[in-house]
Protein backbone atom coordinates (compact mmCIF):
# COMPACT_ATOMS: atom_id res chain seq x y z
CA UNK A 1 0.00 0.00 0.00
CA UNK A 2 1.99 3.10 -0.93
CA UNK A 3 1.19 6.55 1.06
CA UNK A 4 0.92 10.13 -0.73
CA UNK A 5 1.02 12.79 1.81
CA UNK A 6 -0.09 11.43 4.88
CA UNK A 7 -3.03 8.93 3.34
CA UNK A 8 -2.65 5.14 2.78
CA UNK A 9 -3.35 4.71 -1.41
CA UNK A 10 -4.45 1.22 -1.52
CA UNK A 11 -3.11 -0.36 -4.91
CA UNK A 12 -6.35 -1.14 -5.54
CA UNK A 13 -9.27 0.65 -4.69
CA UNK A 14 -11.56 -2.99 -4.78
CA UNK A 15 -14.25 -1.16 -3.03
CA UNK A 16 -14.76 1.36 -5.54
CA UNK A 17 -14.10 -0.91 -9.04
CA UNK A 18 -16.69 -3.25 -7.37
CA UNK A 19 -18.92 -0.27 -7.20
CA UNK A 20 -18.50 -0.09 -10.95
CA UNK A 21 -19.55 -3.57 -11.59
CA UNK A 22 -22.38 -2.75 -9.63
CA UNK A 23 -23.02 0.74 -11.89
CA UNK A 24 -23.32 -2.00 -15.04
CA UNK A 25 -25.59 -3.89 -13.46
CA UNK A 26 -28.37 -1.43 -12.41
CA UNK A 27 -28.05 -0.04 -15.68
CA UNK A 28 -28.83 -4.24 -16.58
CA UNK A 29 -32.02 -3.18 -14.31
CA UNK A 30 -33.18 0.19 -16.12
CA UNK A 31 -33.07 -1.57 -19.12
CA UNK A 32 -35.50 -4.58 -18.11
CA UNK A 33 -38.28 -2.01 -19.98
CA UNK A 34 -37.07 -3.57 -23.45
CA UNK A 35 -38.79 -6.77 -22.78
CA UNK A 36 -42.37 -5.14 -23.55
CA UNK A 37 -40.95 -2.98 -26.60
CA UNK A 38 -43.14 -5.04 -29.92
CA UNK A 39 -40.62 -2.96 -31.85
CA UNK A 40 -37.96 -0.56 -31.75
CA UNK A 41 -40.52 2.26 -31.74
CA UNK A 42 -43.17 0.85 -29.45
CA UNK A 43 -41.89 2.76 -26.08
CA UNK A 44 -45.53 4.61 -25.40
CA UNK A 45 -47.07 1.12 -24.53
CA UNK A 46 -44.97 0.48 -22.22
CA UNK A 47 -46.74 -0.34 -18.74
CA UNK A 48 -46.08 1.63 -15.98
CA UNK A 49 -42.83 0.70 -14.26
CA UNK A 50 -44.98 -0.10 -10.64
CA UNK A 51 -46.23 -2.65 -12.20
CA UNK A 52 -42.88 -4.61 -13.56
CA UNK A 53 -42.04 -7.55 -11.79
CA UNK A 54 -39.73 -6.70 -8.35
CA UNK A 55 -40.99 -3.46 -8.55
CA UNK A 56 -41.17 -3.30 -4.76
CA UNK A 57 -37.86 -3.39 -4.05
CA UNK A 58 -36.74 -2.15 -7.81
CA UNK A 59 -38.48 0.30 -9.09
CA UNK A 60 -36.07 3.62 -7.97
CA UNK A 61 -33.72 1.10 -10.40
CA UNK A 62 -36.67 0.98 -13.17
CA UNK A 63 -36.90 4.48 -12.41
CA UNK A 64 -33.83 6.02 -12.18
CA UNK A 65 -31.19 3.72 -13.12
CA UNK A 66 -29.88 5.69 -15.95
CA UNK A 67 -27.94 7.86 -13.48
CA UNK A 68 -25.27 4.80 -13.41
CA UNK A 69 -23.61 6.14 -16.30
CA UNK A 70 -23.12 9.18 -14.52
CA UNK A 71 -21.46 7.20 -11.66
CA UNK A 72 -19.86 5.50 -13.76
CA UNK A 73 -17.87 8.08 -15.30
CA UNK A 74 -16.86 9.22 -12.13
CA UNK A 75 -15.59 6.08 -10.74
CA UNK A 76 -13.81 6.02 -14.00
CA UNK A 77 -12.06 9.85 -13.30
CA UNK A 78 -11.26 8.26 -9.92
CA UNK A 79 -9.21 5.48 -11.34
CA UNK A 80 -7.94 6.92 -14.44
CA UNK A 81 -5.89 8.91 -11.49
CA UNK A 82 -5.19 6.19 -9.39
CA UNK A 83 -3.66 4.64 -12.51
CA UNK A 84 -1.89 7.05 -14.39
CA UNK A 85 -0.78 10.06 -11.96
CA UNK A 86 1.84 8.06 -10.61
CA UNK A 87 3.54 6.56 -13.57
CA UNK A 88 4.50 8.09 -16.87
CA UNK A 89 2.95 6.73 -19.82
CA UNK A 90 3.26 7.95 -23.23
CA UNK A 91 0.63 9.09 -25.89
CA UNK A 92 1.47 5.12 -27.90
CA UNK A 93 0.77 3.31 -24.54
CA UNK A 94 -1.96 5.10 -22.93
CA UNK A 95 -3.58 4.74 -26.54
CA UNK A 96 -2.82 0.71 -26.66
CA UNK A 97 -4.17 0.35 -23.26
CA UNK A 98 -7.26 2.15 -24.18
CA UNK A 99 -7.81 0.45 -27.69
CA UNK A 100 -6.94 -3.13 -26.10
CA UNK A 101 -9.57 -2.40 -23.41
CA UNK A 102 -12.35 -1.36 -25.22
CA UNK A 103 -12.75 -2.54 -28.96
CA UNK A 104 -12.38 -6.47 -28.98
CA UNK A 105 -15.64 -6.69 -27.29
CA UNK A 106 -17.49 -3.90 -28.24
CA UNK A 107 -16.50 -5.25 -32.02
CA UNK A 108 -17.81 -8.61 -31.36
CA UNK A 109 -21.02 -7.54 -29.84
CA UNK A 110 -21.47 -5.08 -32.63
CA UNK A 111 -21.25 -7.44 -35.03
CA UNK A 112 -23.35 -9.89 -33.54
CA UNK A 113 -26.23 -7.09 -32.74
CA UNK A 114 -25.94 -5.75 -36.58
CA UNK A 115 -26.38 -9.87 -37.50
CA UNK A 116 -29.55 -9.92 -35.23
CA UNK A 117 -31.01 -6.74 -36.12
CA UNK A 118 -30.78 -7.73 -39.96
CA UNK A 119 -32.38 -10.77 -39.35
CA UNK A 120 -35.56 -9.05 -37.32
CA UNK A 121 -35.72 -6.73 -40.65
CA UNK A 122 -35.66 -9.35 -42.95
CA UNK A 123 -38.00 -11.84 -41.07
CA UNK A 124 -40.32 -9.26 -39.55
CA UNK A 125 -39.98 -6.26 -40.83
CA UNK A 126 -39.07 -4.49 -37.60
CA UNK A 127 -36.06 -3.66 -35.64
CA UNK A 128 -35.80 -4.66 -32.21
CA UNK A 129 -35.21 -2.31 -28.95
CA UNK A 130 -33.16 0.76 -31.15
CA UNK A 131 -33.88 2.19 -34.55
CA UNK A 132 -31.19 4.05 -36.97
CA UNK A 133 -29.63 0.70 -37.78
CA UNK A 134 -28.55 2.00 -40.95
CA UNK A 135 -24.87 2.24 -43.32
CA UNK A 136 -24.42 5.81 -41.28
CA UNK A 137 -24.85 4.31 -37.65
CA UNK A 138 -23.34 1.49 -38.13
CA UNK A 139 -19.80 3.33 -39.52
CA UNK A 140 -20.06 5.54 -36.38
CA UNK A 141 -19.94 2.74 -33.93
CA UNK A 142 -17.23 1.30 -36.12
CA UNK A 143 -15.17 4.16 -35.05
CA UNK A 144 -17.26 4.06 -31.14
CA UNK A 145 -18.29 7.23 -32.31
CA UNK A 146 -22.00 7.21 -31.82
CA UNK A 147 -21.98 10.10 -29.54
CA UNK A 148 -19.11 12.09 -30.11
CA UNK A 149 -20.66 13.59 -33.07
CA UNK A 150 -24.18 15.18 -34.48
CA UNK A 151 -24.08 12.94 -37.37
CA UNK A 152 -26.13 10.42 -35.30
CA UNK A 153 -29.81 10.72 -35.02
CA UNK A 154 -30.11 8.18 -31.69
CA UNK A 155 -29.28 5.35 -30.15
CA UNK A 156 -28.46 2.07 -32.56
CA UNK A 157 -27.08 -1.34 -32.58
CA UNK A 158 -26.10 -2.24 -29.23
CA UNK A 159 -27.15 1.25 -27.81
CA UNK A 160 -25.08 1.30 -24.81
CA UNK A 161 -21.80 1.77 -26.49
CA UNK A 162 -23.02 5.87 -26.34
CA UNK A 163 -21.85 6.34 -23.18
CA UNK A 164 -18.37 4.97 -23.75
CA UNK A 165 -17.85 7.06 -26.67
CA UNK A 166 -18.31 9.88 -24.80
CA UNK A 167 -15.90 8.70 -22.52
CA UNK A 168 -13.21 8.31 -24.93
CA UNK A 169 -13.62 11.99 -25.79
CA UNK A 170 -12.94 12.55 -21.88
CA UNK A 171 -10.21 10.20 -21.89
CA UNK A 172 -8.27 12.57 -24.51
CA UNK A 173 -9.06 15.73 -22.30
CA UNK A 174 -7.65 13.96 -19.44
CA UNK A 175 -4.46 12.65 -21.24
CA UNK A 176 -4.14 16.55 -22.29
CA UNK A 177 -4.35 17.70 -18.56
CA UNK A 178 -2.19 15.27 -17.07
CA UNK A 179 0.76 17.31 -16.77
CA UNK A 180 -1.18 19.76 -14.71
CA UNK A 181 -2.91 17.10 -12.64
CA UNK A 182 -0.08 15.65 -11.37
CA UNK A 183 0.99 19.27 -10.59
CA UNK A 184 -1.61 20.45 -8.95
CA UNK A 185 -3.93 17.47 -8.48
CA UNK A 186 -7.24 18.88 -6.66
CA UNK A 187 -7.29 22.28 -8.17
CA UNK A 188 -6.72 21.57 -12.38
CA UNK A 189 -8.98 18.63 -12.39
CA UNK A 190 -11.84 20.52 -10.71
CA UNK A 191 -10.78 23.87 -12.76
CA UNK A 192 -11.51 21.13 -15.95
CA UNK A 193 -14.51 19.48 -14.40
CA UNK A 194 -15.84 23.15 -13.48
CA UNK A 195 -15.07 24.04 -17.29
CA UNK A 196 -16.44 20.85 -18.66
CA UNK A 197 -20.11 21.10 -16.79
CA UNK A 198 -20.21 24.73 -18.14
CA UNK A 199 -19.51 23.90 -21.95
CA UNK A 200 -22.30 21.12 -22.05
CA UNK A 201 -24.80 23.74 -20.26
CA UNK A 202 -23.72 26.66 -21.97
CA UNK A 203 -21.13 26.54 -24.33
CA UNK A 204 -21.60 27.41 -28.21
CA UNK A 205 -22.83 25.36 -30.43
CA UNK A 206 -20.45 23.15 -32.66
CA UNK A 207 -20.69 21.88 -36.47
CA UNK A 208 -19.77 18.13 -35.24
CA UNK A 209 -19.06 17.59 -32.16
CA UNK A 210 -22.02 17.26 -29.46
CA UNK A 211 -21.47 19.60 -26.13
CA UNK A 212 -22.62 16.54 -23.96
CA UNK A 213 -18.65 15.51 -24.77
CA UNK A 214 -18.35 18.29 -22.00
CA UNK A 215 -20.57 17.28 -19.65
CA UNK A 216 -19.13 13.46 -19.78
CA UNK A 217 -15.89 15.43 -18.81
CA UNK A 218 -17.33 16.91 -16.05
CA UNK A 219 -18.01 13.87 -14.26
CA UNK A 220 -14.87 12.45 -15.28
CA UNK A 221 -13.09 15.17 -13.80
CA UNK A 222 -14.96 15.19 -10.72
CA UNK A 223 -14.21 11.48 -9.86
CA UNK A 224 -9.91 12.34 -10.72
CA UNK A 225 -10.90 15.55 -8.04
CA UNK A 226 -11.69 12.78 -5.31
CA UNK A 227 -8.80 10.95 -5.60
CA UNK A 228 -6.60 13.69 -5.41
CA UNK A 229 -8.69 14.51 -1.99
CA UNK A 230 -8.31 10.72 -1.05
CA UNK A 231 -4.65 10.34 -1.86
CA UNK A 232 -3.77 13.51 0.28
CA UNK A 233 -5.77 13.78 3.25
CA UNK A 234 -4.86 12.04 6.34
CA UNK A 235 -6.18 8.60 6.59
CA UNK A 236 -8.68 9.47 9.69
CA UNK A 237 -10.14 12.36 7.88
CA UNK A 238 -10.97 10.22 4.95
CA UNK A 239 -12.51 7.45 7.29
CA UNK A 240 -14.58 10.68 8.91
CA UNK A 241 -15.37 11.73 5.23
CA UNK A 242 -16.51 8.57 4.84
CA UNK A 243 -19.16 8.06 7.34
CA UNK A 244 -20.10 11.26 6.71
CA UNK A 245 -20.75 10.52 3.11
CA UNK A 246 -22.61 7.64 4.19
CA UNK A 247 -25.10 9.93 6.05
CA UNK A 248 -25.59 12.69 3.45
CA UNK A 249 -25.91 10.35 0.58
CA UNK A 250 -29.55 9.30 2.40
CA UNK A 251 -30.47 12.83 2.59
CA UNK A 252 -29.24 13.74 -0.85
CA UNK A 253 -31.37 11.21 -2.51
CA UNK A 254 -34.72 12.38 -0.90
CA UNK A 255 -34.02 16.17 -1.46
CA UNK A 256 -36.36 16.93 -3.79
CA UNK A 257 -35.50 20.42 -4.52
CA UNK A 258 -31.74 19.51 -5.69
CA UNK A 259 -31.32 19.72 -9.49
CA UNK A 260 -31.23 16.28 -10.70
CA UNK A 261 -27.61 16.96 -12.21
CA UNK A 262 -26.25 18.27 -8.85
CA UNK A 263 -28.22 15.03 -7.10
CA UNK A 264 -26.04 12.83 -9.12
CA UNK A 265 -23.10 14.50 -8.26
CA UNK A 266 -23.71 14.80 -5.09
CA UNK A 267 -24.74 11.02 -4.62
CA UNK A 268 -21.94 9.92 -6.68
CA UNK A 269 -19.24 12.07 -4.79
CA UNK A 270 -20.89 10.57 -0.88
CA UNK A 271 -20.69 6.68 -2.22
CA UNK A 272 -17.01 7.27 -3.63
CA UNK A 273 -15.85 8.68 -0.24
CA UNK A 274 -17.81 6.31 1.57
CA UNK A 275 -16.31 3.24 -0.37
CA UNK A 276 -12.98 4.98 -0.20
CA UNK A 277 -12.92 4.37 3.49
CA UNK A 278 -14.10 1.17 2.89
CA UNK A 279 -11.01 -0.01 1.18
CA UNK A 280 -9.20 1.73 3.69
CA UNK A 281 -10.71 -0.02 6.52
CA UNK A 282 -11.97 -3.42 5.02
CA UNK A 283 -9.30 -4.31 1.95
CA UNK A 284 -10.00 -7.86 2.55
CA UNK A 285 -14.03 -7.66 2.03
CA UNK A 286 -13.21 -5.61 -0.96
CA UNK A 287 -11.18 -8.31 -2.41
CA UNK A 288 -14.40 -10.25 -2.96
CA UNK A 289 -15.50 -7.51 -4.86
CA UNK A 290 -12.77 -7.52 -7.81
CA UNK A 291 -14.50 -9.70 -10.43
CA UNK A 292 -17.49 -7.62 -10.22
CA UNK A 293 -14.57 -4.77 -11.14
CA UNK A 294 -13.22 -6.94 -13.72
CA UNK A 295 -17.00 -7.75 -15.53
CA UNK A 296 -17.99 -4.25 -15.54
CA UNK A 297 -17.59 -3.33 -18.97
CA UNK A 298 -18.57 -6.78 -20.12
CA UNK A 299 -21.69 -6.72 -18.40
CA UNK A 300 -22.73 -3.14 -19.52
CA UNK A 301 -22.43 -4.40 -23.61
CA UNK A 302 -23.47 -8.16 -23.49
CA UNK A 303 -26.92 -7.08 -21.44
CA UNK A 304 -28.63 -5.54 -24.86
CA UNK A 305 -27.29 -8.51 -27.25
CA UNK A 306 -28.88 -10.99 -24.95
CA UNK A 307 -32.46 -8.81 -25.14
CA UNK A 308 -32.31 -8.55 -28.85
CA UNK A 309 -31.32 -12.08 -28.72
CA UNK A 310 -34.87 -13.12 -26.30
CA UNK A 311 -37.07 -10.20 -28.18
CA UNK A 312 -36.35 -11.93 -31.19
CA UNK A 313 -37.12 -15.17 -30.74
CA UNK A 314 -39.87 -14.46 -29.00
CA UNK A 315 -41.13 -12.88 -32.31
CA UNK A 316 -40.20 -16.38 -34.50
CA UNK A 317 -41.84 -18.44 -31.33
CA UNK A 318 -43.72 -16.96 -29.33
CA UNK A 319 -46.24 -14.96 -32.29
CA UNK A 320 -44.63 -11.88 -30.73
CA UNK A 321 -45.77 -11.94 -27.42
CA UNK A 322 -44.42 -10.09 -24.76
CA UNK A 323 -46.13 -11.92 -22.10
CA UNK A 324 -43.35 -13.04 -20.43
CA UNK A 325 -41.90 -10.09 -19.49
CA UNK A 326 -44.45 -10.25 -16.69
CA UNK A 327 -43.11 -13.29 -15.32
CA UNK A 328 -41.20 -13.23 -12.02
CA UNK A 329 -38.90 -15.48 -13.66
CA UNK A 330 -37.74 -13.64 -16.27
CA UNK A 331 -35.82 -10.96 -14.08
CA UNK A 332 -33.42 -13.18 -12.25
CA UNK A 333 -32.92 -15.52 -15.26
CA UNK A 334 -31.90 -12.01 -17.28
CA UNK A 335 -29.54 -10.59 -14.52
CA UNK A 336 -27.86 -14.35 -14.17
CA UNK A 337 -27.59 -14.48 -17.85
CA UNK A 338 -25.87 -11.05 -18.22
CA UNK A 339 -23.25 -11.84 -15.50
CA UNK A 340 -22.88 -15.32 -16.84
CA UNK A 341 -22.63 -13.73 -20.00
CA UNK A 342 -19.98 -11.55 -19.04
CA UNK A 343 -17.30 -13.79 -17.06
CA UNK A 344 -17.52 -15.67 -20.01
CA UNK A 345 -16.81 -12.37 -22.35
CA UNK A 346 -14.08 -11.64 -20.21
CA UNK A 347 -11.99 -14.64 -19.62
CA UNK A 348 -12.38 -15.72 -23.53
CA UNK A 349 -12.86 -12.26 -25.17
CA UNK A 350 -11.45 -8.95 -23.54
CA UNK A 351 -8.63 -10.31 -21.74
CA UNK A 352 -6.94 -12.57 -24.07
CA UNK A 353 -7.79 -10.40 -27.18
CA UNK A 354 -7.05 -7.44 -24.99
CA UNK A 355 -3.50 -8.78 -24.25
CA UNK A 356 -2.91 -9.78 -27.87
CA UNK A 357 -3.55 -6.10 -29.00
CA UNK A 358 -1.26 -5.00 -26.53
CA UNK A 359 1.61 -6.82 -27.77
CA UNK A 360 0.80 -6.06 -31.42
CA UNK A 361 0.01 -2.25 -30.87
CA UNK A 362 3.07 -1.94 -28.75
CA UNK A 363 5.77 -3.94 -30.08
CA UNK A 364 5.43 -6.36 -26.41
CA UNK A 365 3.64 -8.21 -24.27
CA UNK A 366 1.51 -6.82 -21.03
Amino acid sequence: MAKVSGSPVPAYFQWIDGMRGAAALIIVIFHYHHFYLADHADRSSLPDTKDFPFANILQIFFDHGYWAVELFWIISGFVFAHVYLPRKATLREFVTARVARLYPLHAITLFYVATLQLASLFTLGHWQVYGNNDLRHFLLNLFMATNLTTQSRGLSFNGPIWSVSMELAAYAFFFIALTGIRRLPVLVPLMCSIVGFSMGAIGPGLPIVRLAIFTCAGYFFAGTVLYGLCARLDWKVVYLLGLCAAACGTVIISWDALNDVVRAILISVSLILFLAACDLMLPSIGGHLRVLGDISYSVYLVHVPLQITLLLAADLFLNGSRAFADSAWLMPVYVFLSIGLALAAHRLIEKPVGSWMRSKLAGKSD
